[in-house]
């Protein structure tokens, strides 16, 4: 598609007929690919790609297509995560790729000896990214699409020969609790990529212990390309860190006036590099909320140590202001999965006729455990202000289409309850 000139705006192949016709005619799409069998009533043209698909015959049919004016447009549009409603697509041109697909081989040793395993569909960011990554350095994709038992994709992993793969936190605790923790039980891999969330450093520990030693956290977005990385060489101190910068970006700390905050405080992370998309597609009101002077926002908070490492304290949008003060879900969601009774969890805040907000944590769990036993594990690490008041258990976590817990629905549910 880079050659023929064409853009390109992934989807969801889960999407129904429904959702697929309104981002395209949002985006103003010309032709769809489908899986075979997908059902379609829209009202462009859409090609099957079979399983034995010719490349040839696809680009054929695209060369043929009418051109529109592509002055100034880009190499693809990717839909941000979560997208609903109202899409959000990124402007990527191929030197943002090419400069993001440079960041992959520098900071995470991918090279064009590598048998990258594509574990999540190619409709996630993270996922494509490094896939394409490979491709372009000449190394080889093997696929292995979900839905795959952890047992069974730890074998696939091993007798495919792979040297590297990225997961997300989820998969990751999932493959712990099913391993168990013994290990490296993927021991062929040079590179193992956690993407999506930070890991807390228990979490961390276990993985370059029981999966592998060569585990680095990754930490960037559709929108920005690549922020910092964790590698399995930096110190346990900074295990709860988001990593340290990337050579090439330059990461911001700032107020709501868009002001440098003091080093070490708490703010809006914003960054910049060649990788950054310039805007989004159709959308300039977006646009002017989350781009400035090339710098891009992607709604999380956090800090930078004097070391150059990103700390995560949580997003804008999930912030608990309880009685005044600001408590941020990650902290403690990163005590409560440090529980060694816990397989996961999610905090957001409810509605309060008291504080204004109230702390409800979300849990699923490995064993049993009451609730008073994982307040009092929360206050060993937290000020008491900021400790769940209402805990529920559930069976698994709620998930966007990327595999984070879906805050917005627990939100939902924690103001009915």
């Amino acid at each position: 598609m880079a050659r023929l000139g064409v853009v390109f705006v992934p989807i969801d192949c889960r999407w129904t007929s429904g959702e697929k016709e309104r981002v395209c005619a949002y985006f103003h799409a010309k032709l769809l690919l489908l899986n075979p069998g997908d059902s379609w009533n829209g009202g462009i043209e859409a090609i099957e790609v079979p399983d034995n698909w010719n490349p040839a015959n696809v680009a054929a049919q695209l060369s043929a297509m009418p051109r529109a004016d592509a002055n100034g447009l880009p190499l693809a549009i990717y839909l941000s995560s979560g997208t609903t409603g109202r899409p959000k697509g990124p402007l990527l041109t191929h030197a943002n790729l090419h400069s993001r697909f440079l960041i992959y081989q520098n900071s995470l040793r991918l090279n064009e000896q590598d048998r990258f395993a594509c574990v999540t569909p190619l409709y996630f960011s993270a996922s494509r990214g490094f896939s394409m990554c490979i491709l372009h350095a000449g190394g080889t994709i093997v696929l292995l699409p979900p839905p795959i038992p952890a047992r069974e994709l730890i074998d696939a992993i091993n007798e495919s020969g792979c040297t590297s793969a990225s997961f997300v936190p989820t998969l990751i605790r999932r493959i712990l609790g099913e391993h168990g923790r013994k290990g490296p039980c993927l021991p062929g891999l040079r590179t193992l990529i956690s993407t999506g969330a930070v890991l807390n450093p228990q979490e961390r520990e276990e993985a370059l212990r029981c999966l592998s030693p060569n585990l680095f956290t990754f930490y960037g977005s559709s929108e920005g390309g690549g922020v910092a990385v964790l590698e399995p060489s930096h110190p346990m101190t900074k295990a709860a860190s988001a990593g340290q910068i990337l050579q090439g970006t330059q990461v911001r700390i700032v107020d709501a006036s868009f002001e440098d905050v003091a080093p070490g405080k708490i703010g809006r992370i914003c960054y910049r590099s060649a990788a950054t998309a310039s805007g989004f597609y159709n959308d300039p009101e977006e646009t002017a909320r989350t781009f400035r002077d090339g710098w891009f926002l992607p709604g999380d908070l956090g800090r930078i140590d004097t070391d150059g490492f990103v700390w995560i304290t949580g997003r804008e949008k999930d912030m608990i202001i309880r009685g005044g003060a600001n408590v941020y879900p990650e902290e403690i969601e990163s005590v409560l999965r440090a529980h060694p009774d816990v397989a996961d969890a999610a905090v957001v805040g409810a509605p309060s006729q008291e504080f204004g907000e109230e702390i409800v944590a979300y849990v699923s769990l490995w064993r049993s455990v009451t609730d008073s036993e994982l307040i009092d594990w929360c206050g060993k690490e937290l000020a008491a202000y900021k400790l769940p008041r209402r805990i529920h258990r559930l069976a698994e976590l709620p998930k966007t289409a990327v595999g984070k817990a879906d805050k917005l629905a627990l939100k939902a549910r924690a103001a009915a309850e």
